[in-house]
């Protein structure tokens, strides 16, 4: 029986001692390893000079219980090269996102710069097409000149032969429609499509009328009776840089007309329509605009002196540098009319003291914002 109980206690202790030794093995194992992936790391981590000299320092001490000189020098150079070489590495690191980001900025803003210049060459390719657009209006309008020449020698004829300067009602019809088949355009000045739409035939049209002396205040029969004059279409008519003197264009319509840089001197505009006309530096002395429309009309540096603007309508109508010598303008409508800030003491110097006195009464110079000036109408 006790031989029993020690056998089995004898076999009992092998398999502790087998445990034991398992348990020993895999702690040496895993320190193996460690140890593997400590050292393998450490040569990457390291380097391979500083680990043999880190090696051969734990070496002497461990051998000679101290270290050379050699040795330890050894080992603070193989540290100092590494951690220059670490150094670089972040250097290197930290700057290299910094040119990435430079390079990229330069490039984008190259690219946006070319952008730029095709969003440019898309302009002016849509402007040259809005040139090529007029340019073909303007060689079809043209074209009517030939048809505007020879109802200008029918008109001429029929004038010769009338004691009363009258063309037939026949001839009168064909011209009232061609001044309405000439309509306005744009053209190119200096290389630029003009500001605003014209017609340059309809001023054509209106002084060769002139020219020949037909008497456009004559009635006309047809459906819907008047005065020739009122039946042709002058609007948008292109009158620059010209002399019409004396001429007698009661009631015309010249609304949005170009008139800029001529000499209208004496000519009667009597009710007249000039709504929004360009009046830039024209001459316009003696000249009456009685119960003229002048709404919006641009009269800067016209020359107004002694000219007749009684109950004309000068709403909003630009008078910047206009001259008012003896002008009267008696019972006219200046309300919103630009002016100068000097407005009143060079009108109260230029006017008579009637129509001053009777302006200055009416309307006041206020200024709506900076540098602009307005005629405002004083509530009496």
């Amino acid at each position: 029986m006790l031989e029993e109980r020690l056998s089995q206690l004898e076999a009992e202790n092998l398999k502790l001692k087998e445990q034991l030794d398992r348990q020993e093995n895999k702690k040496k194992n895993r320190r193996k390893l460690g140890w593997n992936f400590l050292k393998r790391s450490s040569g990457m981590i390291l380097g391979a000079q500083l680990k043999k000299s880190i090696e051969k320092f734990l070496d002497e001490i461990a051998e000679q219980q101290r270290v050379s000189r050699e040795t330890l020098s050894d080992l603070l150079s193989s540290i100092i090269i590494r951690l220059t070489r670490v150094g670089f590495l972040l250097i290197l690191t930290a700057v290299l996102p910094s040119v990435l980001l430079i390079f990229q900025t330069y490039y984008l803003g190259k690219q946006n710069t070319l952008i730029t210049g095709q969003s440019e060459m898309f302009k002016q390719q849509n402007k040259r097409l809005d040139q090529q657009t007029y340019l073909q209006e303007a060689d079809r309008r043209g074209q009517t000149l030939l048809i505007m020449d020879n109802m200008l020698k029918e008109i001429n004829t029929d004038v010769s032969r009338s004691s009363a300067n009258a063309i037939d009602d026949a001839t009168a019809g064909r011209l009232i429609s061609l001044s309405k088949m000439l309509k306005p355009y744009k053209y190119l000045e200096n290389d630029s499509l003009i500001a605003r739409v014209t017609s340059p035939e309809r001023g054509y049209l209106l002084v060769s009328l002139l020219e020949t002396g037909i008497n456009l205040n004559t009635s006309t029969r047809s459906r819907s009776n008047g005065r020739l004059i009122e039946r042709l279409d002058f609007t948008y008519a292109e009158l620059r840089n010209l002399s019409l003197k004396g001429a007698d264009l009661i009631q015309i319509d010249l609304a949005h007309a170009d008139l800029r840089n001529s000499s209208f001197n004496g000519t009667d505009f009597e009710k007249a329509n000039l709504q929004n006309a360009w009046l830039h530096e024209t001459n316009l002395t003696y000249t009456s605009f009685k119960e003229a429309n002048l709404e919006q009309a641009i009269l800067q540096n016209a020359i107004l002196d002694y000219a007749n603007l009684q109950n004309a309508n000068l709403s909003s109508a630009d008078l910047r540098n206009v001259s008012l010598l003896k002008t009267k303008l008696l019972d006219a409508d200046l309300t919103n009319a630009r002016v100068n800030e000097t407005f009143e003491r060079d009108a109260t110097q230029q006017l008579n003291k009637d129509q001053s006195e009777w302006l200055f009464s009416n309307f006041e110079v206020v200024e709506i914002d900076d540098d602009h000036y307005q005629l405002l109408p004083i509530d009496n």
